[in-house]
């Protein structure tokens, strides 16, 4: 990965300094020589097999140099301004002496997918120009800081690049994060790129202090209701037949809203965090790790195929993906089919995962299964509050394992437990809806041709006007 690095920067300080007196707008054929070789490198690592996150933060990197050469080529080259990023109350007399406006101090911050460092080929690039202006109220009026942000935008405009871009100072942000979730989240995934570090950290002290803390409840009830509504839109299941790789169930979206709730309420910006404080085990880090740099891996292929901005999957598209993906089979549809069975496996692994650890983490409102008629009546409820049946406790309307190894002494407890929760009215509890993935090899032909596992289920289908919720808990 470092060579990797080290070859994109060489590249960039080979092609992208300019020369003396020459602007970035004159200079178009440079950068796009630049971005011609870099996007071919990229494209080909990809083919050769990297994952999906090298892929996109190679991208990113790529994006990173550019912008970082064409801020340079405006603040070392345009005749308005002063030759580097200066202090307005210091430096003003000084410019003026030379004819330049001084700029005022500022940061460079990409934002969204960018800020992550997660750029498919197609990804929108979503910048932010933070700055600390004297003319903060009517920044406009700051020609400096006006022909910085054209030099930029233009340049990027005229090679091509479709820009989401802003220019605020840090009480823009804070106004703009208290309004609107989305733009919220934006800018907690900020990344500087270049420019005043200072006036960056500021930013995200500030944005911490009035942002984030005291609106977690608020900011995760807005996360539930937009994967709600997000989920009603792309489909309510990660086996779809034309799944959307970034909105749909199991989705790289999914991913990320476990990612940002478990920020606002423990703090933690990644897998391995949540892993440290053992609030996730290491087998769940590990699927979700590998899920998200498949779905990573299979929209960048996406990107390629339709030469665009692409999450819908469809039919048309699946069997070139899976070519290029290392599936090469003869045989069109058997391509197809090992690449979907690999991709619902891993959207499924994020859909069960996640669902899993905000229910843990108490993410989520509380839900349970409507309990049976038979269970209310049967339910005195303190009694029922904890009750020890069959290697499994009841506690609190959930249903927990005593231990371990629950399933590997009793194997036919894997349709067992399900009867239990149906009759009390329970809901499996996280860490044992986990542990039962894990011990899914238990369910082999000698469990399928069981009697006593055939009956448990007949049972289960039995309980008139309780049987759904039980059968989704088992999918």
């Amino acid at each position: 990965m470092s060579t990797l690095f080290e070859k994109i920067e060489a590249s960039a300080a080979e092609r992208l300094v300019l020369p003396p007196n020459r602007m970035p707008s004159q200079e178009l054929a440079r950068y796009k020589t630049f971005l011609k070789v870099e996007t071919h490198r990229v494209k080909m690592l990809h083919r050769d097999g990297a994952s999906g996150r090298e892929v996109c933060q190679a991208r990113a990197m790529i994006m990173d140099l550019l912008l970082t050469h064409i801020v340079n080529g405006v603040l070392a080259n345009s005749p308005e301004l002063a030759q580097k990023p200066l202090d307005f109350s210091k430096a003003s007399e000084q410019a003026k002496l030379r004819g330049r406006t001084p700029v005022p101090t500022f940061a460079l911050v990409a934002t969204g997918g960018y800020g992550r460092a997660e750029l498919n080929p197609h990804s929108d690039i979503d910048i932010m120009f933070l700055h600390e202006s004297e003319l903060a109220l009517h920044p406009k009026s700051n020609p400096a800081l006006t022909a910085l942000v054209d030099g930029l935008l233009y340049t990027l405009w005229d090679l091509g690049f479709k820009v989401g871009h802003s220019v605020r100072t840090v009480e823009d942000c804070v106004r703009v994060a208290s309004k609107d979730i989305q733009s919220k989240t934006s800018l907690i995934e900020a990344r500087r790129i270049m420019g005043d570090e200072k006036l960056f950290d500021r930013f995200n002290r500030t944005l911490l202090a009035k942002c984030v803390m005291g609106q977690e409840s608020e900011y995760i009830a807005a996360r539930v209701q937009d994967q709600a509504a997000r989920r009603a839109k792309f489909g309510n299941s990660p086996l779809m037949q034309e799944p959307n790789i970034k909105n749909g169930c199991g989705g790289l979206r999914d991913y990320q809203n476990l990612i940002w709730m478990t920020y606002f309420k423990y703090r933690t910006h990644s897998l391995n965090e949540l892993e440290q404080k053992e609030m996730i085990s290491e087998t769940e880090r590990k699927q979700l790790e590998a899920a998200y740099d498949y779905l990573l891996r299979a929209r960048t292929e996406l990107h390629y195929h339709t030469d665009r901005a692409a999450d819908a999957l469809n039919k048309a598209a699946q069997a070139p993906v899976a070519h290029e993906l290392g599936y090469k089979d003869r045989s069109p549809s058997k391509r197809v089919e090992a690449f979907m069975r690999d991709y619902y496996t891993h959207a499924r692994n994020i859909d069960l995962i996640t669902r899993t650890v905000e229910q843990r983490l108490a993410l989520l409102p509380k839900t349970g299964f409507i309990p049976s008629f038979g269970a209310i009546f049967r339910s005195q409820a303190e009694r029922m509050r904890r009750h020890v049946v069959d290697g499994f406790k009841c506690v609190d309307g959930e249903i927990h394992y005593l231990s371990r190894n629950v399933f590997r002494d009793h194997p036919r407890r894997m349709m067992r437990v399900f009867l239990h929760a149906q009759q009390r009215g329970l809901k499996l509890h996280p860490d044992l809806a986990q542990l039962m993935r894990n011990e899914l090899p238990h369910v082999n032909n000698e469990f399928l041709r069981d009697p006593h596992v055939r009956e448990t289920f007949l049972e289960l289908l039995d309980q008139r006007g309780n049987v759904a919720p039980i059968l989704r808990a088992m999918h």
